[in-house]
């Protein structure tokens, strides 16, 4: 059985805790999504690489909710290399990741926000 100043300790250490992680919440970038279009089909992966399970894909003159870009695997395809993956917002729930070669606008797909 734990003593009154036990339970108050526990009680204070586990607010200081609380307190922590919604700071650490609190620090973790918020991006608004950045409207982005395909300019031709592309494949929507389950990460920022080639390997990666297909999760969806993208088609021309369509627009997608991205949230952010980061570097990934080099693709090479209709004669353009890029490095960078721009992160979806996918209508099913989740993200997802397509190569910034075929969205519309600059080598990020237009999207403002590294991940």
């Amino acid at each position: 059985m734990l003593g009154t100043k036990t339970k108050r300790a526990l009680a204070l250490g586990g607010a200081s805790l609380a307190l922590a992680g919604a700071g650490v919440l609190a620090a973790s970038p918020s991006f608004a999504a950045t409207s982005v279009t395909a300019w031709t089909y592309g494949n929507v992966h389950a990460g920022p690489a080639k390997g990666e399970r297909v999760v969806s894909h993208v088609n021309a003159n369509y627009s997608y909710d991205a949230l952010c870009w980061l570097e990934g695997d080099l693709v090479n395809d209709k004669g353009i290399s890029n490095r960078n993956w721009v992160r979806l917002q996918l209508n099913s729930g989740g993200i997802g990741y397509v190569s910034a070669i075929y969205l519309k606008g600059n080598d990020k797909g237009n999207v403002p926000n590294h991940c």
